[in-house]
């Protein structure tokens, strides 16, 4: 068996990461999903499809399918906050009395009270492209080594989630609170201002934000502070990025993983921060001002339509680098079905773990979640809990209990991998059933989003993006199964 690196395969790869980019990051967005959970999930399917396409290539065993789902979530951080910045305002959900920076009075103060305060735009750029920058960095860290030529074992990729967490928490302890002096100061200034508000007595925002080093939920209570603890974790991740790529480059010889990552990570940054207008609250200030195309998008996009943008470009990059590059590093004839891990015992409780939570819990998880919000919606129970966790914790207990039974059959009796198959099978398998499992969760669970085909845009484009993907992908397997220049056989 061989690879198909023909152009024709590579085009619809490419076209199917996008949609399916698209498709899987709005889900993410969504109840029972959201935040890592929902990443997961979306890392899960990218992976499923790069196995599909490029699967036959020693080093992309099984393993590497979850474990690069849970690379994804891993390094979520959270954007809202943020987000308004590149129009030139910062924005707080709280009520404000006091006056605003030198005089300016705010752009905007909503009905409850929430203010948004003019900041130099060009900053907000700044900081909306650094969080863009931040988006799937371990995931593309990930992603490349499979690709790169070098042989990268369990215990490098543990080094390479320390050396990323450890240097964004260094980070967030020192050098991030001068850099966004450098090019936010503004929104420093509106931090401490939020402080005096609330009769906190801080020497300086730094001195705040250490005093509750890494709690987010302390901030929310401090007008304009949640703007600034984002930032610092933003610019505290964008320098750990560089870092992560020091130990691909340095400590790992790996040209095409260390400057791969950052290539991936650089273009999420730029289409990501020239997308933010679909989101943006403001159009005449800042970068927009005298502009009048954002009118048009704000008109009918939402919040979903700049989620399905950014995972649309985000499966669209990884896909076409794989495309232009994977096939410069040597493939093999056969899929990797050796062990992850010699030892029996150990490769099966990893295996477990990994498997169970990525492919058990998390979709237990949207199921359970959505499914009990469905029935409150509907009137059958006042309120989602604790049905939804009961779902949750028992339809992984069932997924965990078969796994046990699939497991200690293939890797303890056959000393093969989890499901006896080789990866490329399982993901041809596996792809189509998580996504058919999230179409139904995402449009008939929860407040079922197809009501909704006719007020928010975004569902008929997921309407539109699901019909693609069954078209191509059902094509694409038949064209498979017959052998043709797209087939692996």
């Amino acid at each position: 068996m061989k690879n198909n690196s023909g152009a024709g395969s590579k085009v619809i790869s490419i076209i199917l990461g996008a949609i399916i980019g698209g498709f899987m990051w709005r889900c993410r967005g969504d109840g029972g999903f959201g935040s890592s959970w929902g990443l997961y999930s979306v890392g899960l399917v990218l992976m499923l499809l790069i196995y599909h396409f490029y699967g036959n290539r020693k080093g992309m065993k099984y393993e590497m399918i979850p474990l690069g789902g849970l690379m994804l979530g891993l390094s979520v951080t959270g954007y809202a906050t943020v987000l308004e910045q590149l129009a030139g305002v910062v924005w707080s959900d709280l009520p404000y009395s006091g006056e605003m920076l030198n005089g300016l009075e705010p752009v905007f103060t909503g009905p409850n009270g929430d203010v948004y305060a003019p900041i130099d735009h060009i900053s907000g750029a700044v900081i909306i492209f650094l969080m863009a920058f931040t988006l799937i960095p371990l995931f593309a860290f990930f992603v490349t080594s499979l690709f790169s030529g070098k042989e990268y074992k369990i215990k490098h990729y543990i080094i390479a989630v320390a050396v990323y967490m450890v240097s964004q928490t260094i980070f967030k302890a020192s050098l991030s609170h001068f850099i966004i002096q450098l090019i936010n100061p503004d929104q420093v200034a509106y931090a401490a201002m939020g402080l005096e508000e609330c009769g906190l007595e801080f020497s300086s925002p730094m001195s705040a934000y250490m005093s509750h080093f890494l709690d987010r939920g302390w901030t929310q209570d401090i007008p304009f502070f949640e703007n600034y603890y984002m930032s610092i974790e933003h610019i505290s991740d964008a320098l750990a990025v560089f870092a992560l790529s020091a130990y691909a480059l340095i400590f790992r010889k790996d040209k095409y993983t260390g400057f791969g990552s950052l290539i991936l990570n650089l273009l999420t940054a730029v289409t990501t921060t020239v997308l933010t207008p679909l989101v943006s609250s403001h159009f005449d200030s800042g970068f927009f001002k005298g502009v009048e195309f954002p009118q048009i998008f704000r008109k009918f996009a939402t919040w979903g339509t700049w989620e399905f943008v950014t995972g649309f470009f985000i499966g669209l990059f990884v896909m076409a680098f794989l495309a232009f590059t994977a096939g410069k590093n040597k493939e093999n004839d056969t899929c990797d079905m050796s062990p992850l891990i010699a030892d029996k015992k150990i490769n099966f409780a990893f295996n477990f773990v990994l498997t169970v939570f990525i492919l058990g819990v998390t979709p237990g998880r949207a199921i359970g979640i959505r499914f009990a919000r469905l029935l409150v919606h509907t009137g059958v129970l006042a309120d989602d809990e604790p049905l939804g966790t009961i779902l949750t914790v028992v339809l992984s207990v069932i997924f965990g209990v078969f796994m046990i039974k699939i497991m200690s059959k293939n890797i303890l009796g056959k000393d093969s991998n989890t499901f006896d198959m080789s990866p490329v099978r399982f993901a041809k398998i596996a792809l189509p059933s998580y996504l058919g499992m999230c179409f139904i969760v995402y449009f008939f669970f929860d407040n079922v989003g197809i009501r909704y085909i006719k007020e928010d845009i975004t569902v008929p484009i997921m309407l539109v993006a699901s019909a693609l993907i069954a078209a191509i992908y059902i094509s694409l397997r038949k064209m498979q199964q017959r052998k043709s220049i797209f087939s692996y056989v």
